[in-house]
């Protein structure tokens, strides 16, 4: 009989053992190297420089000072090459902004330069830097009204039948876009951008048909519309809410495995006790 009480007790140190061996397993759950991506303070600082440099050069385009504006945006491009992008952004937000800039150049001194295009290019600069320092809130979010304003005009051409004002009405959506793709790529997954050029290109494909296949491009329609609530993190939640999987805080996972650790110890030694003084010839002493 005592031996049985042996293996009991056994088995409780085991069951110990396990609990203990998979708390250790949870403490180790978040990846190793999980912070090393981690921006440097020197790195935010550059960053803010950046964006302040931008700041200055979209001012100059907008007052009209270009020989400034220009000597603004070669310093924007300097800086951007001295700054290690690791822990901000992705290589296709910084090759984005990269491209933005050798744009603008190019605008800022063509023989013939055109102020919309100028300002276009310079805005396109300025809201991807801001949206290297304000990740939480980027100024671009304020495009949302505006270019669902656009793809509902775009909507009601279509319905209307009117193929002339359906391809103004994209070109006029997709002009906004293209300003600030550049910050999409530095704040939002690259599939993302790449899904709206998709739905772009379906949409200028299907209106540049003489006969236009309305269904078509209505479910062309119907995504835009879903990816850009998508992309601006405006989905109905209240009808649909993602299950999120959180990282469970160590001190939790340490606080109740220290209760289930102490109950199954206390269990244990209520195991043991009993079985000593059962079958060990012990007197019984009173208790819990």
């Amino acid at each position: 009989m005592f031996v049985f009480g042996k293996k009991r007790w056994r088995s409780a140190c085991c069951v110990l053992l396990l609990v203990m061996a998979i708390l250790a397993g949870c403490g180790q759950g978040e990846p190793a190297g999980a912070n090393d991506n981690t921006a440097s303070s020197e790195q935010l600082k550059q960053v803010e420089q950046l964006n302040a440099a931008a700041d200055e050069m979209y001012r100059y385009v907008m007052d009209g000072n270009m020989d400034k504006a220009r000597d603004k945006l070669n310093e924007v491009g300097a800086k951007l090459t001295g700054i290690r992008f690791e822990g901000i952004t992705s290589v296709e937000g910084v090759s984005a902004l990269s491209e933005s800039i050798v744009q603008a150049k190019r605008v800022f001194q063509s023989v013939q330069y055109s102020q919309e295009a100028g300002q276009a290019a310079a805005a396109k600069i300025r809201l991807a830097t801001d949206a290297l320092t304000h990740a939480n809130q980027p100024m671009w979010l304020q495009y949302y009204k505006g270019m669902k304003e656009s793809a509902y005009q775009l909507e009601q051409a279509v319905q209307r039948r009117n193929q002339r004002d359906a391809v103004a009405g994209l070109e006029q959506l997709q002009l906004r876009y293209s300003t600030i793709r550049p910050s999409i790529l530095i704040s939002r997954p690259s599939a993302q951008a790449e899904k709206l050029d998709s739905l772009f290109a379906f949409l200028r494909n299907q209106l540049s048909q003489p006969e236009a296949d309305l269904k078509q491009i209505g479910g062309g329609l119907a995504h835009l519309q879903q990816s850009l609530d998508e992309l601006f993190d405006r989905r109905d939640k209240a009808a649909y809410v993602p299950m999120v999987e959180r990282p469970v805080p160590i001190r939790w996972i340490f606080t109740f495995g220290s209760i289930i650790v102490a109950v199954l110890a206390f269990a244990a030694w209520r195991i043991f006790d009993f079985e000593r003084n059962s079958f060990g010839g012990g007197n019984r002493r009173g208790g819990w």
